[in-house]
């Protein structure tokens, strides 16, 4: 009985926890944007906004649809390893769906919730494996393209100051990719990882790892899906780029999105807003003001490429409520 009490006790803490967390996460988004409108000239924002063309606009919805579909193909060389017989059809579906919940809830980790739920067919640890494994191989995409763009600030503009976080962020994330999926180094960690008793923590881990070890020899899928995430950091600078030349800019060239895009994406993986709110807006003033590119331009590109974005999550509600798992 007092086992069972403390655990709701903890079960509790923790939700207010989050809770808490949620709250503080929209106040530093909401912070941050109204801070950018009170800095620039909300009318010359709008203005940028309302002239846009259309067909630079269709454009660039056209390349965010092409993210999503290159996306879920990702995921698709991943579930096609673990014998899913799932027709890529569906997964894009789900990966519409999973976009939807990640613009709906409060975290990014909604969406792969969702992927795991509409794709277990009672495998969940192998499911719960492809999704993690395609978040890695996402980071390790993204950190390259970034280690990329900062190595170029380095040599032709002689900035340093992103270089030690792009490599330190690059590091963690093989390492981390390294010890999950190498069976001789785990198997020293397993026993420690086991006795984490708390909602069986430990026992999922190592099964969640087992489940994930038969990725570790697919240098094959591996390397695609690497491949495939710098591609998809391609289409989420060439969007922005799109957004930018609808507004009648032509003097920030494809060059400075591929190279401030990638460090943008990085810094918005950080929690501190939510779905990184606020936080993305104030980077591309930051950045793009190094091109010359003004405050309240740099703030139309980045709420209109969300918006978009947006948009696409729309279809994805559209199948959360009209598509059934199977």
């Amino acid at each position: 009985m007092a086992s069972r009490c403390g655990q709701f006790l903890t079960g509790l803490k923790k939700e207010n926890i989050k809770k808490f967390s949620t709250i503080l996460r929209i106040v530093v988004g909401v912070g941050l944007i109204a801070f950018l409108l009170w800095r620039f000239d909300i009318n010359k924002i709008l203005n940028n906004i309302g002239s846009i063309s259309t067909g630079y606009l269709i454009y660039a919805f056209i390349v965010y649809f092409l993210f999503v579909i290159v996306s879920a193909w990702r995921w698709q060389v991943l579930l096609d390893f673990k014998n899913f017989n799932i027709p890529f059809g569906k997964t894009l579906i789900i990966y519409f769906i999973a976009l939807f919940s990640n613009n709906l809830l409060p975290t990014t980790v909604g969406g792969d919730v969702m992927r795991v739920m509409y794709s277990m067919k009672g495998r969940r640890a192998d499911a719960l494996a492809t999704v993690l494994v395609d978040r890695i191989l996402g980071f390790v995409g993204l950190f390259i393209f970034a280690l990329f763009a900062v190595v170029y600030l380095l040599i032709v503009k002689k900035q340093t100051e992103f270089l030690p976080f792009m490599i330190i962020g690059l590091i963690i994330i093989i390492v981390i990719t390294y010890i999950f999926f190498s069976e001789r180094v785990y198997s020293r960690l397993s026993p420690i990882v086991q006795k984490i008793k708390v909602f069986r923590l430990g026992k999922r881990l190592n099964n969640l790892h087992e489940a994930a070890t038969d990725f570790g020899g697919a240098w094959g899928p591996i390397i695609l899906c690497v491949v495939l995430s710098i591609i998809i950091q391609a289409f989420l600078a060439i969007g922005p780029f799109f957004v930018l030349r609808g507004m009648g800019n032509y003097e920030v060239g494809l060059l400075a999105f591929f190279i401030y895009l990638p460090i943008i994406n990085v810094v918005s993986m950080i929690p501190i807003s939510l779905n990184a709110l606020g936080v993305r807006e104030y980077f591309y003033v930051l950045l793009f003001s190094r091109v010359g590119l003004a405050g309240e331009t740099s703030l139309a590109v980045s709420l209109v490429s969300f918006f978009l974005i947006f948009l696409l999550s729309i279809i994805g509600g559209i199948f959360f409520i009209f598509y059934k798992k199977r």
